[in-house]
Parts: structure tokens; C-alpha cells; sequence
């Protein structure tokens, strides 16, 4: 026979569990064909695969390679975790000096995989003792800590913070493990980090990845109908309190001076208006308007406390037009003009309870008063 039939036969026999076979041909041809591989992997790859102790150890005790690549880049180490083989066979690999670091073409280590597909318990057992680079990152950027993160494994994120893995390495999106754990709506997750990072580094909670999303965009755009993230227990811890709450009836928030709620996405949203919009559309103002908790957006109060909320005792004065007063570009005076209903209704809507509003609710509809520019203008 020649190699490439030999190499077939080995593989075979690897793949089965045939020891007497195996033996056979790595006895006799071991240099030519015991690491050599037949369509995408080893013999090794193969006896790995099919969890074969004996033949890995035979194999491995006959010259075969622990670090042999198949044609993707994997090593047999990729194979038995990634196949949540027997732990005897990865220790095996590893006594062998199998590299726990070797990347496949994705550039991702054999722990990259246990994390991915949620293997905590193997990650736990072979971490502590090896020599694993545990902020590696693959050709994604992505850590270990950033695939617990997103599957929301807080045991695992517990576990490698406390063996040094770097919560602020960010991906090839620039994301961090917070906005991973956000996006994917594991709240446990996220306070963890955030009750990590008042020591470290105050501002993750506002980082922005290459979209200018932080881990609260990413939380309210993908988590609208049940995500619920408190930030209380944190900002307490800084002196505020503070709780941002998102769910199907509320979006409720007290401002905090940690947690910029003006920071805009790449398409101009605050995480407020994000909440706004999918919270209620245009067809939903009347709700809208009665959750008396409210938290507006900052531009939006400060525009309407500071200059566009006319009070009536200052209106004669503020209507004046002085010769030195300077000049306003035409559409930008129609614009905020346009605007000054609204920020006067958010204005005294603000001020109402409950009784008031259901009393202007049902005045209104007996009245079939429609509140339009016109009607606002005049009661001015």
C-alpha cells in the first residue's frame, strides 16, 4: 500500500478504535503517516473525535503531534473540547504539552470554543492549572470574557475577573463584555461589571462601541418587551441614587452625574430616545402623556426651561424685539416656534397629578378641544 491508502487505513482504525491496527501502522510507518492528514484531519484528530483514550495515548506515545492542525486550523485540543470530550482525554493532550494558546483560522483557542458553546465547567477545571492566556483575543477581538458575557454566564464571568481577565478589552466592533452581556439582555451580567467597575474604571457604563452604542442603547434597541437593567445598587455606591428601568409600560430614570443620558448613537439617538420610540409611537401620545415619571431628555428640558417656555408675566417683555438683538436664521425661528406647544404641554403636564390629568383628559373630550398650535398661541 502506498502512504495515502496507509494514512486511510489509520484513520479508519484511529476513528473505530481499533488499537491492534493503529499500532500496526504507526509501528511501521509512523514517520510517514502519524501526523500527516487524510481529507480534513489526523488519525489523532480522528481517535480524539470518537474518544478513544487508548488509541490518543498510543498515538501520542508513538511520536504523534498534540498540536497537529487540520485544514480549519484546529488542533486536537480544539476537537476534545469542542466535542466536551471525556476531561481525561484533555488532560492527556495537555500532559502531552498540547498548546491550550493555539488559535485555529478563526483565531480561536480551544477555550474560545468552550466558552462560545457555553462549557463553564471545562473552562473552571483546566484554567487554574494551565497556561492559558485568558485575554487572548480571537480574530474578532473577542475574549473569553466577552463569550461569557454574552451568554450570559455570570459564574463564568465571576470566575475569570478573579484571574485577572480584563473587563475593558474591546472587540473589533469595540464592544466590551458589558455591551455583549447587554445586547443579549443578562442583567446579572451587567451589574456584576458595573459593580466591578466603580472601582476601576467609573465611565464603562458609558463607552460606546464603533455604532456610538453604549451597553443601554444596545440593551433598550434589542431588549424592548422584557429587559430589565437596574443601575441603583452602582450609582448608590457613588453617592446617587438612581434606577434606569425599561420594560413593556414604564421607562423611568432619575438623572445621575455618571450616566450621560445625552451620548448619542452614530444615527443621533440617545438612549432616551430610543426608549421613547419604541415605548410609544404616534398613535400612543395619550398614554404617553400621563406617565407622570417621566424622565425627559436633557435637551429637551433644558431648551424648554431656558428659553422657550413663555411665562405670562414676561410675555410683553420677551416679545419686544430690540434693534441690537441678534438675528435668528428665518427656519430656525419657525423651527423652535413649531416646537413651543410641545415643550409648553411637557411643561405643565409635568406639574399635574393624577386627578388633574384625568380631569384635563375628560374636559378635554367633552369639549372636543383639539390643542393645536392655534389654540396654545392664544392661550398664552
Amino acid at each position: 500500500m502506498n502512504n495515502n491508502d496507509l494514512l486511510r487505513e489509520l484513520c479508519h482504525a484511529a476513528a473505530e478504535g481499533n488499537v491492534e491496527s493503529v499500532h500496526l501502522l504507526v509501528q511501521d510507518n509512523a514517520v510517514d503517516i502519524i501526523n500527516a492528514s487524510y481529507g480534513i484531519k489526523s488519525a489523532l484528530h480522528a481517535a480524539v473525535h470518537n474518544r478513544h483514550i487508548n488509541i490518543v495515548r498510543l498515538m501520542l506515545d508513538s511520536g504523534a503531534d498534540p498540536n497537529v492542525q487540520n485544514m480549519y486550523g484546529a488542533t486536537p485540543l480544539h476537537f476534545a473540547i469542542g466535542d466536551n470530550c471525556d476531561i481525561d482525554i484533555i488532560y492527556l493532550l495537555l500532559e502531552k504539552n498540547a498548546n491550550i494558546n493555539a488559535q485555529n483560522k478563526n483565531g480561536s483557542t480551544p477555550l474560545h470554543v468552550a466558552a462560545w458553546r457555553g462549557m463553564n465547567g471545562i473552562i473552571m477545571q483546566i484554567l487554574p492549572n494551565s497556561v492559558a492566556n485568558i485575554n487572548l483575543q480571537d480574530d474578532d477581538g473577542k475574549t473569553l470574557l466577552h463569550f461569557a458575557a454574552q451568554n450570559g454566564s455570570k459564574d463564568l464571568v465571576e470566575f475569570l475577573y478573579n484571574r485577572n481577565a480584563n473587563i475593558h478589552i474591546k472587540d473589533k466592533s469595540w464592544k466590551a463584555p458589558i455591551h455583549s452581556a447587554a445586547e443579549n439582555g443578562f442583567k446579572d451580567v451587567v451589574q456584576f461589571l458595573l459593580d466591578l467597575d466603580i472601582y476601576t474604571y467609573p465611565n464603562m457604563i458609558n463607552s460606546q462601541d464603533n455604532d456610538g452604542q453604549t451597553a443601554l442603547h444596545l440593551a433598550i434597541l434589542y431588549h424592548p418587551k422584557d429587559l430589565h437593567v437596574r443601575y441603583e445598587e452602582y450609582l448608590k455606591k457613588n453617592g446617587n441614587v438612581a434606577i434606569l428601568y425599561r420594560s413593556t409600560e414604564l421607562i423611568k430614570s432619575l438623572s445621575s452625574n455618571n450616566v450621560n443620558f445625552s451620548l448619542k448613537n452614530k444615527d443621533g439617538y440617545t438612549v432616551l430616545d430610543l426608549a421613547l420610540a419604541i415605548e410609544h409611537d404616534q398613535h400612543k401620545i395619550a398614554e404617553h402623556l400621563q406617565e407622570k415619571r417621566l424622565l425627559w431628555r436633557e435637551e429637551q428640558i433644558k431648551i424648554a426651561n431656558n428659553s422657550l417656555v413663555i411665562i405670562a408675566e414676561n410675555k410683553e417683555q420677551i416679545l419686544k424685539l430690540k434693534p441690537d438683538s441678534e438675528k435668528i436664521d428665518a427656519d430656525k425661528f419657525l423651527e423652535k416656534w413649531r416646537e413651543l406647544p410641545i415643550k409648553i404641554t411637557e411643561q405643565i403636564l409635568d406639574t399635574l397629578d393624577d386627578d388633574d390629568l384625568g380631569a384635563f383628559q375628560q374636559l378635554n373630550e367633552e369639549r372636543k378641544v383639539a390643542l393645536g398650535e392655534d389654540s396654545i398661541h392664544e392661550m398664552i
